[in-house]
């Protein structure tokens, strides 16, 4: 008699046992018994790539409706039903790029426009993917709107009377928008501005931020020294659609 005790209480404690595994994970939907090994919950709908699910290890939640996708945002509509959604569609502004100089740079004076040795040498702090270094420029990486914001800190390197020019070039623009400086440049008081663009640009347009010294008189210095030295200079690039 107590041998089947014995065995009957085994029995029980492994079947307990047994149960506590199996029902560790949830599973509903059309397929109640099949659940992935990773998940500890599931909610599938006849669509078994549809579905509702926490990892067990991560616990990180997923839903799958076929809408999903890299940096989109769950949003829902008047009635509370949920779908992904890319920022675009929903026009919400997004900084593509944002840099800026970590040391003094100096600024040439004006011989042609576009020049390299014109554009200023950012450090990302964010889309250091879409940065190219040698070039000085940002990609595009998708078309769309965009807006462009830059500016510049500098002063004269020699102390002569010459102005501060700042230009964002994009190229499918060929150059965008361009601001000259109102005062004169001096050894001891720089010259700021700040320039705005927004437009329509395609994927792989380059955007640069580009800055030389003209004359007063909006010439270009007759004395090639006349350069600019920058102790400030950023570039933010936005996505607005």
């Amino acid at each position: 008699m107590k041998a089947i005790r014995l065995l009957s209480a085994l029995a029980l404690t492994m079947t307990l046992a047994t149960g506590a595994a199996t029902f560790g994970q949830v599973k509903i939907g059309s397929n109640p018994t099949t659940i992935d090994p990773n998940n500890n919950l599931e909610v599938e709908s006849a669509d078994p790539t549809k579905k509702i699910s926490i990892h067990k290890t991560t616990g990180k939640l997923t839903i799958a409706d076929g809408s999903q996708g890299d940096k989109k945002v769950l949003t829902s509509d008047a009635n509370g039903v949920a779908t992904w959604q890319s920022q675009s569609e929903l026009a919400i502004p997004v900084t593509a790029f944002s840099g800026a100089i970590t040391g003094l740079a100096t600024i040439p004076t004006f011989t042609t426009h576009d020049q390299i040795d014109q554009r200023l040498p950012l450090v990302p702090t964010l889309g250091a993917a879409d940065w190219n270094a040698s070039t000085k420029r940002f990609i595009v990486p998708v078309a769309g709107t965009y807006s462009v914001q830059v500016g510049l800190s500098c002063i004269s390197t020699t102390g002569a009377g010459v102005t501060l020019w700042t230009r964002i070039w994009v190229v499918s623009e060929n150059g965008g928008p361009i601001f000259k400086g109102t005062s004169p440049m001096g050894l001891t008081a720089g010259d700021w501005q700040s320039v705005v663009y927004t437009g329509k640009l395609n994927a792989g347009d380059g955007i640069s931020l580009e800055g030389y010294t003209m004359q007063t008189d909006g010439n270009p210095p007759v004395n090639n020294i006349w350069t600019g030295t920058c102790g400030r200079a950023y570039m933010t690039v936005t996505k607005i659609d």
